[in-house]
């Protein structure tokens, strides 16, 4: 994930005798001469701006002028848009244990409240969402590309991959769990914010993804899963598992339900297998992935609606009635079962992917 993260904003560094140590090469060339001197004045001019800049935020912060920022105010700052300069909700949408976190992280003398100096830290570690609100709706409405008002797994993991940085499913379930702090299923526009807070993604990055995919087609929609064809879709909810049943039934196709959990080394040898087929057989079948310990909603499905006990498990569907169970490996016996379900299908692969291994002669 490292080429995510926010790029840094270039700053200069403090050294001994109230100078500033520079990374740049016009930093590097001050040496004492006439050109020397003048770079040092510019250089100068520039660390007075920050500074002010700084001080003008942290005032603004400071909503009661007392001279330091109590734990409202910092929430308030934090929750603002253009550096803290545009307050843009009436409900608070940071939670509390993050904005506690932060609280205990940055209050280093222990008073209870932010200073100055512990203020230009936050600000350092760009905790602040430097961006205008507009921009990060129009970043939400791109990647929200079904157009329900919420973003997906499969969405996410398309942003991701579109970044130049795909994201393995169990990665997304780490992703999912941190962010989806309602369990929901889906990322809100409140919980899409704490991925650039935490520079998890970067404005400018999701910019240039948004040009990039200018001109595709966006209806809006209430379905939440966004299931491409040939692909298996990593699903966090009832109601996703619920659409894409509809879904199959309606087109006449089988849904394969593959049921694992983030450490079952036996699940990730039969992911590729899996993909192979959801590939090969998309005329006919519709894939999703379901990860009984990502939230509390998976956790139900898994243990009580579909009652698996052990994993990998794959549960075909065929007109919303269950037509082949499976647990186990086996990508011969999984293709064979979903063969054996599509049979008189004019759809129908000729060649199998996993022939059967036939047992050598006695």
């Amino acid at each position: 994930m490292q080429s995510l993260l926010k790029r840094q904003v270039h700053r200069t560094l403090p050294v001994p005798f109230g100078g500033r140590r520079c990374p740049n090469k016009v930093c590097r060339s001050t040496n004492g001469t006439q050109n020397g001197v003048a770079t040092k004045a510019i250089i100068d001019e520039v660390d007075t701006a920050k500074l002010q800049e700084l001080e003008r935020r942290f005032k603004m912060a400071d909503s009661d002028g007392n001279g330091s920022i109590d734990r409202n105010e910092l929430r308030i700052v934090l929750e603002s848009t253009d550096g803290g300069d545009a307050v843009m909700f009436t409900e608070h949408w940071l939670p509390d244990e993050e904005l506690d976190l932060i609280m205990d992280k940055y209050d280093k003398d222990k008073n209870g409240v932010i200073d100055f100096e512990e203020f230009k830290q936050i600000v350092y570690d760009g905790l602040l969402l430097d961006g205008k609100l507009s921009e990060y709706e129009a970043a939400f409405n791109a990647v929200d590309s079904s157009g329900n008002g919420t973003i997906g797994a499969t969405e996410l993991a398309q942003l991701f991959s579109m970044l130049g940085n795909p994201v393995s499913f169990e990665k997304l379930v780490d992703i999912m769990q941190e962010y989806d702090k309602d369990e929901s299923g889906q990322i809100e526009f409140n919980e899409f914010l704490l991925m650039f807070r935490d520079q998890l993604i970067d404005l400018k990055a999701v910019q240039e993804y948004m040009g990039a995919t200018k001109g595709a087609a966006r209806q809006s929609t209430d379905k939440v899963l966004d299931a491409p064809e040939g692909d298996i879709a990593l699903i966090f909810s009832e109601k996703e598992f619920d659409e894409a049943l509809e879904g199959a039934a309606a087109s006449g196709k089988l849904l394969v339900l593959f049921s694992a959990l983030t450490w079952c080394r036996p699940c990730k040898g039969l992911q590729r297998p899996a993909q192979k087929m959801a590939d090969a057989y998309k005329d006919t079948t519709v894939w999703i992935k379901l990860f009984g310990n990502a939230n509390e909603q998976t956790k139900n499905m898994f243990k009580n609606r579909f009652q698996i006990r052990s994993t990998p498990s794959l549960i075909v569907f065929k007109g919303k009635e269950i037509v082949y169970t499976q647990t186990g490996t086996s990508k011969e016996k999984l293709e064979n079962g979903i063969r054996a379900a599509l049979a008189g299908n004019s759809k129908l692969p000729a060649e199998m992917l996993y022939p059967p291994v036939e047992a050598p002669p006695a």
